[in-house]
C-alpha cells in the first residue's frame, strides 16, 4: 500500500495504522504511528515495527500472528509499544488481513489505553475493547441476550446528545430508560433467533428530530454456542436517505418541468419537496412579473389563503415585508422575531402571527440569465439555524424553481408572439380585404412567388393555383398587356413600378388595377421583388361620375349664374331704359335738327355736318350700352384676361348709377389707382361687383335718413387686390352671420338666395376669397380679394 494513495483514509484514523507484508516487515506507517514511536517510514525502504515492541511481547506477538496467517482470521490482543522517549504502554491491536494482497500481509490498528498494569499482567480484555470502540467513529453498541444494552460507545452518546462521563459505566447510566427503547427496542423481535442482522429504523435524534439508522449485528457466542451477547454497530443514514429522497424528487420534478407541466404544479411539488426535507417549514412561491413591479403566487400548499390573498396581483411594496425586500434589494431578507419586530404592524406582520408563524425567510429565485423571476418565502414557527442539508435542499429547489419560472416566461411570451402574429395576419387579412390591397413577393434568386389571399381574389385566380407572373398576364387586358410587361421589367431593374392596368375576369368583365412594386433588401439578405395590387375599379368608376358630376354642376353653376345675372339686369331695367333712351332721344333730335338745317335756302351744309356727327355720336354711345348688355346676357365661355379691376368697377358703377339716385343712395368711390391688374373673367366679375351693389341699396332701402355706400380698392399685405362696399344699411344678424353665402338663404321677402353664394363661388374660382363683416357703426361690409396670378 503506497502512503499517497491511503493518507485520506488512515492518515485521519484515531489510532497508529501500519501495513505489513509476508515476512513482517512494515510497508507503511501512518503519522501517527511515526509520531509515537519515532520510527520513521520510507516508500523507498522498509521498517522493522518489532523493534518498537517490548521484548516480553515481541515472541507473543510473532506466535498470534503465524496463527492469525495460517488461518486467514483477524488477530487481536493487548501489547506494549515503546514511545520515542522511551517509554512502553498498552495498546490495543488487531491485525487483519490485507484482501487485495496475493501475499499474507496485514493491516494494523494500535489504540492506545490509558491504563497500565502495575504486575505486567494485561488489563481486562472487556475494558480495552470499550476504549477501542469508543474511538470508533461510528455507533457501537454491545446488548446482552435478553436485550439489555450492556455498553454504548462515545459516538452513541453524541448522537443522542446525552452527558459525557469519564467511565464507561457512568455513561451508559446517562441513557435514560426512553432512550434504550429508542436505541434497542425496534431491535428485539430481529433479534430472538441469534442470527446477523442488516436493517433500518428510526430513532430520535438528540436535536428531537427523527433519523434513520442502517444497523448491522452480530451475536456473539461462548464456547458452548449460545449467545453471550449482540454486537451492534449503527451508521446515520438521515443524510443519505435524504440525498436519496431529494434526488428522487429532483428528477421527477425535472421530468415535469421537460414535459411542460404547468408551471404552478412544478412550484407546488417544489414546496412540498423543501417541507418534507426540512424542519418547521411552510414554502410559498411568488414570482414576480416581467417589470417586477407585481406578485402572482405561484403555490403555496401548506399556508392558508390569506397569504394568497395579501400577495397575488399585488404591486411589490415593502408593507409585504421580507418578500417584498428580496424582490425589491435582490438579496436575502429575514425576520427573526415577528412579533419583536417592527412588521408585526403591518398586514402581513399580523397575519404572520395569527396564524403562529414568528420567523420569514425570503430568498430571490434567479432565472439562468441572472433576472429576478421570483420570491421562494419560507416561514416558521420559530428561528432555528438551518442545517447544511436543509440549506442545499432549499439551494437547489431555488435553481429548479429558477428554470421552471424562466421557461413559463418564454413560453407565455411565445404564445403571447404567437398570438400577436395571429392578430398581425388577421388584421393584415381584414385590412387587404376591406381596401382590396393584395400584396405579393417575389425571389428572384429562388424564382419562387407568394401571394395573399386577397391577391387570388381580385385577380379572379383559383387560390390552389401556383404563383407566377404568366398566370397574371393571363388575366392582363390585350390593350394593356405592353404596358404591363414593361412596368414589370423597370420594378424588376429596381426602378420601382406604379402604373393601372386592366384585366378580364372569368365572367368577361373588366376590373382596373394598381399596381406597386420595388425591389427590396429588408426581407432576405439578396433582392427581392415585393409590391401590391389594388382593385380600383369602383374609385375609377367613382371618378368617371364625379367628373361627369363636376361637368354637370358646372353647367348647372353657369345656368344658375346667367338666371342671377337676368335677374340682376331686370332690376336695373330703368337705369338700362334710361342709358339706352338718353342716346336715342339725342340721335332723334340731331337727325330732326339736321334736316332742318339741310331744309333752308341755302342748305346750312356746316351746321348740318355737326349735328350729323353728334348723331354719329350718340349712336354710338347706345351701341355700347346695348354691347354690355349683350355680353351681360349672352352665356359665353369665362375668358382669363389681364383686368383692371377700377375700371370694371366704374362700368359697373356707372351701369347703376340711375338706380342709386332713385333710391337717393350717395355712392362714394375710392379707387386706388396703384392696385395691380388680375387675371379674370370681366363679365363674371362684374356680375359680383354689380351684386353686392344691389345688396348694398337693398340692406338701405328701410333705413330713415341719409343713404350711403363706400366702394373701395386697394392692396393688402400679400400683394392681392381687394374690392370692398360699406353700406349704413341694416347690418347682419349674428344667427345668419354664418349662412349668408350658402346656397338659397336669404332674407329678402322676394329673394332666391343665389347671388351672395354664385358671387362667392366666382371669387374662388378666381383663386380668391370672399367675406362680409359687421361695421364698426352701421351696416356691413361685404368684401372680395383676388390675388395677382389669379387660378385659370
Amino acid at each position: 500500500m503506497s502512503k499517497p494513495s491511503a493518507a485520506s483514509v488512515l492518515e485521519h484514523l484515531p489510532g497508529l495504522v501500519w501495513t505489513t507484508d509476508e515476512t513482517g516487515a512494515a510497508t507503511y506507517a501512518n503519522r501517527h504511528f511515526e509520531a509515537y514511536t519515532g520510527l520513521e517510514w520510507e516508500p523507498s525502504g522498509r521498517i522493522q515495527w518489532l523493534t518498537a515492541l517490548h521484548p516480553d511481547d515481541t515472541s507473543s506477538i510473532v506466535e498470534r500472528l503465524e496463527n492469525a496467517q495460517r488461518t486467514g482470521s483477524h488477530l487481536m490482543t493487548d501489547v506494549r509499544l515503546r514511545r520515542s522517549d522511551g517509554e512502553y504502554r498498552w495498546f490495543a491491536v488487531s491485525a487483519s488481513p490485507l484482501s487485495d494482497s496475493l501475499n499474507q500481509g496485514y493491516c494494523w490498528l494500535a489504540i492506545g489505553s490509558d491504563e497500565s498494569s502495575a504486575d505486567g499482567h494485561f488489563p481486562n480484555s472487556d475494558g480495552r475493547m470499550q476504549r477501542f470502540l469508543d474511538a470508533l467513529p461510528t455507533q457501537a453498541l454491545l446488548v446482552s441476550p435478553t436485550i439489555e444494552l450492556e455498553f454504548a460507545n462515545q459516538e452513541v452518546l453524541r448522537w443522542h446528545g446525552l452527558a459525557r462521563g469519564p467511565h464507561p459505566l457512568r455513561r451508559m447510566d446517562n441513557l435514560d430508560s426512553d432512550e434504550l427503547i429508542g436505541i434497542t427496542g425496534p431491535l428485539k423481535h430481529l433479534l430472538e433467533n441469534g442470527e446477523p442482522y442488516a436493517g433500518s429504523y428510526q430513532a430520535v435524534h438528540g436535536s428531537g428530530n427523527l433519523h434513520w439508522i442502517d444497523v448491522r449485528m452480530v451475536p456473539i457466542r461462548d464456547a458452548g454456542g449460545r449467545v453471550a451477547r449482540y454486537f451492534v454497530l449503527q451508521n446515520d443514514a438521515q443524510d443519505l436517505r435524504h440525498a436519496s429522497y431529494l434526488l428522487a424528487n429532483e428528477v421527477k420534478i425535472l421530468e415535469m418541468v421537460a414535459r411542460g407541466a404547468p408551471t404552478a404544479d412544478v412550484l407546488h411539488k417544489l414546496c412540498r419537496l423543501v417541507e418534507d426535507l426540512s424542519t418547521d417549514c411552510s414554502c410559498c412561491v411568488l414570482e414576480l412579473s416581467l417589470d417586477r413591479k407585481y406578485f402572482r403566487v405561484g403555490a403555496a400548499p401548506s399556508l392558508p389563503d390569506e397569504f394568497k390573498e395579501i400577495f397575488d396581483g399585488k404591486a411589490v411594496d415593502v408593507g409585504l415585508g421580507p418578500c417584498a425586500s428580496a424582490a425589491i434589494s435582490r438579496k436575502k431578507a429575514e425576520v427573526l422575531d415577528c412579533a419583536s419586530d417592527g412588521l408585526r404592524e403591518s398586514a402581513i406582520g399580523q397575519l404572520m402571527l395569527v396564524n403562529d408563524f414568528n420567523a420569514c425567510l425570503a430568498i430571490p429565485i434567479l432565472s439562468p440569465y441572472g433576472n429576478t423571476a421570483g420570491i421562494f418565502a419560507i416561514y416558521r414557527h420559530r428561528h432555528v439555524a438551518f442545517t447544511p442539508h436543509e440549506r442545499q435542499v432549499i439551494d437547489r429547489a431555488l435553481l429548479i424553481a429558477g428554470i421552471s419560472i424562466d421557461r413559463t416566461r418564454h413560453e407565455e411570451a411565445l404564445l403571447k408572439r404567437e398570438a400577436q402574429l395571429r392578430r398581425s395576419q388577421a388584421q393584415l387579412v381584414a385590412a387587404q380585404r376591406i381596401s382590396s390591397t393584395g400584396s405579393f413577393t417575389f425571389d428572384i434568386q429562388r424564382d419562387e412567388n407568394i401571394w395573399s389571399e386577397e391577391f387570388y381574389r381580385i385577380l379572379d385566380l383559383d387560390p390552389t393555383l401556383k404563383p407566377s407572373i404568366d398566370a397574371v398576364r393571363e388575366r392582363v387586358h390585350p390593350e394593356d398587356l405592353e404596358l404591363f410587361n414593361t412596368e414589370i421589367q423597370r420594378g424588376l431593374s429596381g426602378d420601382g413600378a406604379d402604373f393601372i392596368f386592366r384585366i378580364v375576369t372569368t365572367d368577361a368583365s373588366v376590373k382596373f388595377i394598381r399596381g406597386l412594386a420595388r425591389v427590396t433588401h429588408e426581407i432576405e439578405d439578396y433582392p427581392v421583388f415585393m409590391g401590391t395590387v389594388q382593385d380600383i375599379t369602383n374609385s375609377k368608376r367613382a371618378e368617371d361620375a364625379l367628373r361627369r358630376g363636376e361637368e354637370a354642376l358646372t353647367k348647372a353653376r353657369e345656368d344658375l349664374a346667367y338666371v342671377s345675372r337676368a335677374m340682376t339686369i331686370s332690376a336695373l331695367t330703368t337705369s338700362i331704359a334710361h342709358e339706352v333712351s338718353q342716346p336715342l332721344s339725342g340721335i332723334l333730335a340731331n337727325a330732326n335738327t339736321c334736316l332742318r338745317l339741310l331744309a333752308r335756302d341755302p342748305p346750312n351744309v356746316a351746321a348740318a355736318s355737326e349735328t350729323a356727327r353728334r348723331t354719329i355720336r350718340d349712336t354710338m354711345r347706345a351701341t355700347e350700352v346695348i354691347k354690355r348688355l349683350r355680353v351681360m346676357f349672352n352665356r359665353q365661355i369665362p375668358v382669363m384676361e389681364e383686368t383692371n379691376l377700377n375700371e370694371i368697377t366704374r362700368e359697373v358703377i356707372a351701369l347703376s348709377s340711375k338706380d342709386m339716385r332713385d333710391r337717393s343712395i350717395a355712392v362714394t368711390v375710392q379707387l386706388d389707382p396703384e392696385v395691380p391688374t388680375i387675371t379674370g373673367d370681366r363679365i363674371q366679375l362684374q356680375q359680383v361687383i354689380l351684386n353686392m351693389l344691389l345688396n348694398a341699396a337693398e340692406a338701405m332701402a328701410d333705413i330713415e335718413g341719409p343713404r350711403s355706400m363706400v366702394v373701395r380698392t386697394h392692396s393688402d399685405a400679400v400683394g392681392s387686390t381687394v374690392l370692398s362696399i360699406a353700406d349704413v344699411g341694416i347690418g347682419i344678424p349674428a344667427e345668419n352671420a354664418d349662412k349668408l353665402f350658402e346656397a338659397f338663404f336669404t332674407t329678402k321677402r322676394n329673394g332666391m338666395g343665389i347671388g351672395l353664394s354664385i358671387s362667392r363661388s366666382i371669387i374662388e374660382n378666381h383663386g380668391g376669397v370672399m367675406w362680409a363683416e359687421m361695421n364698426n357703426g352701421p351696416g356691413a361690409t361685404v368684401a372680395f380679394s383676388i390675388p395677382r396670378q389669379a387660378r385659370p
